[in-house]
């Protein structure tokens, strides 16, 4: 629980890789294992093809090399920083809360950071991504690991949040194009789901 992941048998060990998340699991290892030159991921690609696995992988091998990193979803730290600027407001009916300014800080600052489903589960505002690129600007001027994960094109990202995870002395973007692993258990592949929408 402690890093939020939903499974620990969610290692790259345990990653079937298929055609398209070759070049993801090599990112991702490369970062866990620290032989990356290299200190921001962003990933995108479709539903089910296996980013939220290799996050959670990569947070397990972290918790090995005695870094802790927990999993979080933007949705999650959105809500949170929504509740932050509320109690700020309001208070927190006496009980004692973390202050929006601390909190936004502390997403900047913290060694590593890796958020799952950006813009997705009602994440995607105009505002939400006004945080998420004032968090990952500053991540990227101080060179911290960083990874991101996303069902999105990324042309419905910020274009300033992309652009720095292209910088290649800093970053990386991966498509990670691999077929929905949840249909593959079924036996449907991306092409049988075209033959049955024809």
């Amino acid at each position: 629980k402690s890093l939020g992941v939903s499974s620990l048998e969610n290692t790259f060990e345990n990653f079937k890789p298929v055609a398209g998340t070759q070049k993801a699991l090599a990112a991702f290892k490369a970062l866990a294992e620290g032989k990356a030159r290299w200190k921001m991921l962003l990933c995108y690609g479709g539903v089910g093809c296996g980013k939220s696995h290799l996050l959670e992988a990569t947070a397990i091998a972290l918790y090995k090399r005695e870094v802790r990193c927990r999993v979080s979803t933007m949705a999650r730290i959105m809500q949170a920083l929504k509740h932050a600027i509320e109690c700020d407001k309001h208070g927190n009916e006496g009980k004692p809360w973390e202050p929006y300014d601390n909190r936004l800080t502390r997403l900047c600052n913290m060694s590593h950071l890796m958020i799952d489903d950006v813009g997705m589960g009602g994440s995607g505002s105009e505002w939400e991504f006004g945080q998420l690129e004032e968090i990952v600007v500053a991540r990227y001027r101080e060179r911290l690991f960083t990874i991101l994960t996303t069902n999105r094109d990324l042309t419905e990202l910020p274009e300033r949040v992309v652009s720095r995870f292209r910088d290649p002395d800093v970053g990386r973007v991966v498509l990670n194009s691999g077929d929905d692993f949840r249909r593959l258990k079924g036996g449907v592949s991306r092409e049988k789901t075209r033959e049955e929408q024809k």
